[in-house]
């Protein structure tokens, strides 16, 4: 027995969930190291100043290099090795992240069709999601560098005891860029996942773009569009050009990092009556997913 449209719809706005789910355990577990160490080496140079001074009394230039060079040694200490352990987080969860994909779109293509769910097909992650995790090492090295290029003589005498949270603020913009990664990195997985069970089952399968609910103003515009796997999503549509246009033309979520929109299999003969689920869900998403 087939699926109506209605259930199809209700399915299949369940599955951004199960990507915020994903992505967020492996955020946290591609970020935990590199933070932890963070901590760490700036309670260890807080502690160091401190010693170095006395209150109303300039530090002299001999012990002001040595805890710049400590500092440094911190630094340096706390990344090194995150940028390999954070990439193979990241490639697990973009891993995880297709075979998800591929569940979830052989599901709805079962409910569908009232046929077997279809074999999951899925073992590659997808270029876009192969380039997320690739950049990981070098928006890691892009902050270290940037939080190395604070600790001078000329900024120390500027900011004073300050410096240490500035540095330190600095250089947890790479977890910032960490976790970012790992989102498009999983939600672009997720796609491909899809894609790969499209194509297996045929060349008249589109993929259907469903929007996470609660969606941002430009997903919501891609609601109920599809394209054929290995086409594009156009760029530049938004219900609210005010709010968000990202011009660029897409194969699939993410829309922008942390987007947890879905592409879902659907061909127009699988259509049961009623209120065909592509309308249902661009009409869904201008409600708010509801």
């Amino acid at each position: 027995m087939t699926a109506t449209p209605g259930r199809i719809a209700d399915m299949a706005q369940q599955h951004p969930a199960a990507i915020r789910a994903l992505e967020t355990q492996a955020a946290q577990e591609a970020i935990r190291p590199l933070a932890q160490a963070l901590a760490a080496a700036q309670q260890d140079a807080t502690r160091q100043w401190v010693r170095a001074t006395r209150p109303g009394a300039a530090m002299d230039p001999g012990t002001l290099e040595r805890i710049l060079a400590a500092m440094k040694r911190l630094l340096a200490t706390a990344f090194r090795g995150q940028a390999a352990q954070a990439k193979k987080t990241a490639e697990r969860a973009a891993y995880n992240g297709a075979l998800l994909g591929a569940r979830q779109a052989a599901s709805i293509a079962a409910a569908a069709t009232g046929l077997p769910r279809p074999a999951d097909t899925s073992s590659a992650i997808g270029p876009q999601a192969q380039a997320a995790v690739d950049y990981i090492p070098t928006a890691i090295d892009e902050e270290y560098q940037h939080a190395l290029a604070l600790l001078t003589t000329a900024t120390a005498g500027a900011f004073g005891g300050a410096l240490i949270s500035g540095v330190f603020n600095r250089a947890r913009r790479a977890v910032t860029r960490i976790a970012r990664s790992v989102a498009v990195a999983v939600t672009s997985a997720v796609a491909a996942g899809a894609a790969a069970v499209a194509r297996a089952l045929g060349p008249t399968t589109r993929l259907l773009w469903v929007a996470e609910p609660g969606a941002c103003v430009a997903c919501v515009a891609y609601a109920g569009r599809s394209i054929r796997p290995g086409q594009l999503f156009p760029g530049g549509l938004t219900v609210d050009p005010r709010r968000a246009v990202f011009p660029d033309p897409i194969p699939g979520p993410p829309r922008h990092p942390h987007c947890r929109c879905d592409l879902i299999p659907w061909r127009t003969e699988w259509h049961t009556g009623g209120t065909p689920l592509p309308d249902l869900l661009r009409a869904r998403a201008r409600r708010g997913g509801a």
